[in-house]
């Protein structure tokens, strides 16, 4: 199977047209991704300049909520960056495309 991961820059149930393209992973299923996924969206917050000297972790992958009123995803997953001395950590959403390796 193919995952693609799309960095949300909103509200990844809205403004879909902001989302940008991070990674393309290969695997069986969701679970074999998961790891190189959780580090590509480490690597994304990382390396980006306005979080620098924050800490950044990743959630594993979770099934889109029923709610959403955009079906382009089939999973998201959440980045947190720490930045230090701040009262709370700031949660950005990564959505997931699962399609045929083919496609």
């Amino acid at each position: 199977m193919k995952y693609k991961l799309y960095r949300s820059f909103g509200d990844l149930n809205k403004q879909i047209k902001q989302h940008t393209l991070v990674a393309v992973e290969y695997g069986k299923d969701i679970f074999d991704v998961t790891p190189a996924l959780i580090r590509a969206v480490n690597d994304e917050l990382s390396n980006s300049p306005e979080y620098e000297k924050c800490h950044t972790w990743a959630n594993a992958p979770e099934d889109i909520p029923s709610f959403f009123k955009v079906k382009r995803y089939d999973y998201m997953i959440r980045g947190v960056v720490s930045p230090p001395n701040a009262p709370e950590n700031i949660l950005i959403d990564f959505g997931i495309i699962e399609t045929d390796t083919e496609e």
